[in-house]
């Protein structure tokens, strides 16, 4: 796989080595990263729609992606009331001694799925489903709490406004408190909290039928002793997850790394491990299939995947069958003198990403974000079509891989390396809840930007959920302008963003309305 350099420009991952052409800082996982991304030129000029521009002709149910997909079987099917295997060998005394069976997953009741549901072949039990809905359980100031109390203590909120999935902070010993610079991956010791909180907050939100996701940071791994050349690069005390300098790639001369070159980009705060070493594979493989079968998790999502071949993804996913997988394949937007309409190319390299894992993971629609909230922050309506009349993100192209979002603890939060018009996220949902793909609400913006911004969530899924959407809904979009966006999902939703509009014909009723969008459902 090309390693590609980001530009810096605005919707650029975040990068550790000067990649603004500023002073070399820490990556991402580090309290100093760099957050003050470059904005276009004042006086870049306004982008036009393309030349010729017509209204889009409705696309097709389900629209294929650019490239042709692999034929896939999963290896293996995961049983509801299949039995947690033993703890793996080699793991160590302490975590035999602390582990205990994790709670069944619940069986896929298909028979409520709605007339226009079918089964995509080959895929995760819940991916198939299409109907889930994620939160991101944290923040990046999460790891000064007691955290896994403070969700278990909302799990039943959490479960009863309709959330499927939780995704959880990173839960493995880290050199950077918030757990993106793992280091001891058999210790389940963070500053989220201990061991026994997390598997107790799993067992709560298992009991409450929310699925947690587990943060795999695979891509790179801090040292927890120094080996040859006086260098970090040697794991002692981890069980069968001890390496050496043979397990880190060969291009980073800081660890004398051994192993072979790089599969993707480099993360330079930490030495890159070599998923094509067959221990390595070996070992995380034995991993996945503890936090799975054994810690609890149901789901997982796959941080810095650009870092890595997708096809590495694709075989740990396989090891252990979760219900649900998905990748951070956050790379940079087109840029001209302001964000491109066309962003096909970008939209194409995620779906590249997904091929890569032969199908069975799903990823964070980066292309999705950066148009809408361009769209919504400058009332540029006309960039939610692209020239085929289809959503111009990964939503446009393979909807049912596609997880869409408004901000996370990087693009949010306290970091804000690209966050969404504050004034706008409210229009933001009102886009990513009614449209196909799986959405996903971000812990700041449902449990503390008031009650204003929750409410409107509330109402958004309720719309969802009552119009029977899901990731593979039908999308037809009617209005897309200067000043409005206007569409038809499925059958019975209609929504609005922008200037007047309303759904033509009887029987529409307006369930969720916010500053300058609205969303209506039919009975």
């Amino acid at each position: 796989q090309k390693v590609r350099k980001l530009d810096g420009g605005p919707g650029s991952a975040p990068a550790s080595a000067g990649a603004w052409g500023q002073t070399p800082v820490q990556a991402p996982g580090v309290n100093n990263v760099v957050t003050n991304f470059p904005p276009p030129a004042k006086d870049a000029k306004k982008p036009k729609p393309p030349p010729g521009f017509k209204p889009p002709v409705p696309p097709a149910a389900d629209a294929k992606p650019a490239t042709p997909l692999p034929d896939f079987t999963p290896a293996f099917s995961v049983k509801a009331d299949a039995p947690a295997p033993a703890t793996p060998p080699g793991w160590g005394e302490k975590q035999a001694q602390a582990a205990s069976p994790a709670p069944a997953a619940p069986a896929v009741d298909t028979s409520k799925l709605g007339s226009d549901y079918k089964v995509e072949e080959g895929t995760l039990p819940r991916i198939a489903t299409g109907r889930e809905v994620l939160l991101q359980g944290f923040n990046w100031e999460s790891h000064k709490f007691d955290w896994y109390k403070l969700v278990g203590e909302r799990a039943g909120e959490i479960a009863d406004v309709g959330f499927t999935q939780i995704w959880l902070p990173p839960c493995t010993d880290s050199l950077a408190p918030e757990g993106y610079l793992p280091r001891d991956l058999s210790s389940l010791n963070s500053k989220y909290g201990d061991e026994a909180g997390l598997r107790s907050l799993i067992a709560t939100l298992r009991e409450k039928n929310v699925l947690p996701v587990l943060d795999a940071v695979l891509n790179h791994r801090c040292a927890t002793h120094q080996g040859a050349g006086n260098k970090w690069n040697k794991w002692e005390g981890c069980g069968f997850m001890d390496w050496g300098e043979w397990a880190i790639t060969n291009t980073q001369p800081d660890f004398q790394g051994q192993g072979g070159g790089p599969t993707g980009d480099e993360f330079h705060g930490a030495p890159n491990i070599d998923h094509r070493n067959d221990k390595v594979q070996e070992s995380l493989c034995k991993w996945m299939n503890w936090m799975m079968n054994d810690v609890g998790f149901g789901g997982v999502r796959f941080d810095f995947s650009k870092g890595y071949g997708g096809e590495f993804a694709g075989q740990y996913t396989r090891a252990c069958m979760p219900e649900f997988a998905v990748g951070e394949y956050w790379d940079t937007l087109n840029y001209g003198q302001g964000l491109e309409y066309d962003q096909d190319a970008h939209r194409q390299r995620i779906v590249d990403w997904i091929d890569q894992t032969g199908g069975i993971a799903t990823a964070f629609d980066f292309t999705t974000k950066g148009i809408l909230q361009e769209a919504c922050g400058k009332h540029e309506f006309w960039r939610l079509v692209d020239k085929k009349g289809r959503a111009p993100g990964v939503i446009g192209l393979w909807p049912g891989r596609a997880v869409t979002f408004i901000d996370n603890h990087d693009t949010g939060s306290t970091q804000s390396h690209w966050p969404f018009p504050s004034n706008k996220v409210g229009m933001g949902y009102a886009y990513i809840l009614t449209h196909p793909g799986t959405p996903t609400v971000f812990w700041d913006h449902y449990f503390d930007w008031g009650d204003d911004l929750k409410n409107q969530i509330k109402s958004l899924l309720k719309a969802r959920d009552d119009a029977g959407i899901h990731s593979r809904s039908k999308l037809e979009i009617v209005a897309a302008t200067d000043s409005l966006y206007a569409a038809h999902v499925g059958d019975r939703l209609a929504v609005k963003l922008g200037g007047d509009w309303s759904p033509s014909g009887g029987g529409w009723e307006a369930v969720a309305s916010g500053d300058g969008w609205c969303v209506w459902t039919k009975q």
